[in-house]
């Protein structure tokens, strides 16, 4: 009896000085820039992506990134183990089904038109009444509107084809965010000043998340502890600064730090 007892006593220490297994994980993004994208330079790059490879260094992760469409990041997500996304809206109806390591953005969502509109939107009901909205297949803000009731939605496979069906009159709005469209704009040879703001709908704060699955509590805990410690670090405050002045020298959107996190 004392011999099991002390094997149980060994086995408890071992367990929890246990180290999670890093290598299981999987880290899946979307290109959307300012948060996750790839670059000029044929790099992944953004806010948020700067600070999962600083995490992946800290924890000596080698785990490449892998950039997908938004949908099939999302199916990725929702059905696999141990799948770590970035970056990701929480909202009351995704609260349940994921792990939220870390909060690193708020963003503005907008209704944007071509410039040329000639509408005059003082409230989101005049534009889900009677306008066509493009929005990005996947994207939260796709269930959003069909939650909204929007009558004519049309779901779009990229952020360069919505930019492009706007541009052609294929459709009235995009529903985006400031920096995701002047970026997309910049991309595709376009000036600034070939879209419109009309309306800011709502916000939303963005996490990195983790898949939910049968003993992954730990994993996510561990991962969440080292993200706070790393967004309390002298790195994540110099990190934010030059992305807060890299984004506000294009001069097409305000950014900014608070509650700390990347506001735009």
């Amino acid at each position: 009896m004392k011999v099991i007892s002390l094997v149980l006593i060994l086995f408890s220490f071992s367990a929890v000085g246990e180290m999670p297994c890093y290598s299981a994980l999987r880290f899946i993004s979307v290109n959307e820039a300012p948060a996750n994208y790839v670059d000029e330079h044929g790099e992944f790059s953004g806010f948020t992506t700067g600070i999962v490879k600083q995490l992946q260094n800290k924890l000596d992760i080698n785990i490449p990134l892998e950039v997908m469409p938004e949908a099939r990041a999302m199916m990725t997500l929702n059905n696999n183990a141990n799948v770590v996304m970035f970056s990701i809206s929480r909202t009351l109806q995704r609260e349940s089904n994921y792990h939220w390591l870390g909060h690193v953005i708020s963003k503005r969502w907008v209704l944007y038109s071509r410039y040329d509109s000639q509408d005059d939107v003082t409230s989101l009901q005049q534009v889900i009444d009677t306008k066509v909205i493009g929005v990005i297949r996947g994207d939260i803000r796709e269930k959003w509107l069909n939650d909204k009731r929007a009558s004519y939605v049309i779901s779009i496979p990229s952020y360069e084809n919505a930019i492009e069906m706007l541009m052609r009159g294929r459709i009235d709005y995009l529903f985006y965010e400031s920096f995701g469209v002047y970026s997309t704009l910049k991309n595709l040879g376009y000036t600034s000043d070939m879209v419109k703001s009309q309306l800011v709908v709502t916000e939303s704060d963005v996490y990195i998340a983790m898949s939910k699955s049968l003993g992954s509590d730990d994993m996510a805990l561990a991962l969440q502890q080292e993200l706070k410690v790393l967004m309390a670090s002298d790195w994540y405050k110099a990190h934010t600064e030059k992305w807060v002045n890299k984004l506000n020298a294009e001069k097409v959107a305000d950014a900014w730090f608070a509650k700390g996190v990347l506001q735009y």
